[in-house]
């Protein structure tokens, strides 16, 4: 009896050393000292949403064509501990967009490995790395400001990287079991990203005439009402003077305030002189504007809040043989929505005091930020089939369907999204 229980035992623990030498198996762990990496490329279509921030650039449903690049890999430590990573690019050629979308790097912990039940449980936290590079962007007029609307978006973010230029950490855990040569894992996974100011947002010079009009907007009416009172004051004292009062008392005097209700009526009645006014106000106004334009820097930045993402789903796999395997998988991901909290932006015009200069900039910066309404739900579909040439050397073929709802300024989601590519997997 212990023979044969011993037997079991020995076959099992075999057949469990045989699905874990497969990298593509949701339950693959390096052994002690063992590495294996898997380095792929892969082509995705997009097409874009029709949300809010798409229609402001007039990019809704439009095609994007898009290579990406991906790298991971890990280290055995410890028959239980591992080290790991996962880094990936992204090149959109339609919209000129590139940078890394992945950056982990951290350690996985085999919580329960129970070779006779092939029953296993994975803990693992990785650092986010994506503070390594700057958020870039370009802040542009909007192609179709949509003024006409609640949430008007004159100046939009066309975004030069994928990078979110925030530090973080991923908490994840896998826990599975292989039936045969079947083996199904679920996953859950939640990530916290720590605000700061690592960004750079240069000013377009589209941009330039729509902040030119927030400002002339912002001190029009100002403006308009200092060259009024200056008119005002002129009628005022040419009625005094008709009447021989002194004009220092004609101006202030309560006794005098019928004289200054007669002078505004007159003001107000004469259209030639409220056009000039208004002529006057509309071209100091168109100063000051520009004068606050060029007081502008060439690029700013601005403090963005941490946000949390959530991931959870199973992921198959079935070995037909020593040699081929295929797997699929569904993934759900919560894209936290960002926020700005502080536009770190001014500038150097001599014309505006500094409180009315910091609501100026504060106006511009809702111009663009508003509430962000950025956060995208995802849902994706995966298929894989695997080629086993050597017990070190592996190449798989897989696809993925991505469908989501965006928020209304959320740049990431899409109406359309499919992906497929080639992974190249070894080990020793």
């Amino acid at each position: 009896m212990k023979k044969a229980l011993k037997s079991l035992v020995a076959i099992a623990i075999l057949a469990t050393a045989t699905f874990a030498a497969n990298v593509e198996n949701p339950l693959y762990a390096p052994a002690q000292f063992g590495f294996y990496s898997k380095t792929g490329f892969s082509f995705m279509y997009k097409q874009s949403d029709a949300n809010l921030a798409m229609k402001a650039k007039d990019w809704e449903y439009q095609n994007e064509y898009i290579l990406r690049g991906y790298e991971d890999f890990g280290f055995g430590l410890t028959d239980r501990f591992s080290l790991r990573g996962a880094f990936g690019y992204t090149h959109d050629f339609s919209i000129e967009r590139s940078g890394p979308h992945n950056a982990r790097l951290g350690i996985g912990y085999r919580a329960i490995n129970q070779p006779v039940e092939t029953v296993v449980w994975d803990l693992y936290m990785d650092a986010w790395l994506g503070g390594i590079s700057k958020m870039k962007a370009n802040l542009i007029a909007s192609t179709s400001p949509l003024k006409d609307i609640r949430d008007s978006m004159p100046l939009s973010f066309k975004y030069d990287n994928y990078a979110n230029g925030r530090w973080g950490v991923w908490l994840g855990t896998v826990v599975g079991k292989t039936f045969d040569r079947v083996t199904v894992a679920a996953f859950g996974e939640v990530q916290k990203t720590f605000g700061n100011n690592n960004n750079q947002i240069k000013i377009d010079k589209s941009a330039d005439t729509v902040i030119q009009d927030i400002v002339k907007g912002s001190v029009l009416e100002t403006v308009r009402k200092s060259v009024y009172n200056v008119v005002l004051g002129q009628y005022i004292e040419r009625v005094c003077q008709a009447y021989q009062i002194n004009p220092a008392y004609c101006s202030s005097a309560e006794n005098y305030k019928e004289i200054q209700n007669a002078a505004k009526t007159a003001l107000d009645g004469d259209a030639e002189i409220l056009v000039q006014i208004e002529q006057n106000a509309q071209a100091t106004s168109g100063e000051i504007a520009k004068d606050y334009v060029k007081g502008l820097p060439n690029d700013f930045n601005v403090d963005t809040k941490g946000i949390w993402d959530y991931v959870a789903g199973l992921k198959t796999l079935y070995e037909i043989n020593n040699n081929w395997s295929m797997g699929g998988g569904f993934t759900w991901r919560h894209r936290g929505t960002n926020s700005v909290e502080k536009m770190n932006i001014s500038s150097t015009s001599k014309n505006l005091d500094p409180v009315t200069v910091a609501a100026i900039t504060k106006g511009i910066g809702d111009s663009f930020k508003g509430s962000m309404e950025d956060g995208v739900e995802e849902f994706t579909l995966s298929l894989q089939g695997s080629r086993q040439f050597t017990k070190d050397l592996q190449l798989t073929l897989f696809g993925e369907f991505t469908f989501d709802t965006a928020e209304d300024k959320a740049q990431l989601g899409s109406d359309i999204r499919a992906e497929v590519g080639l992974r190249l997997n070894w080990q020793f």
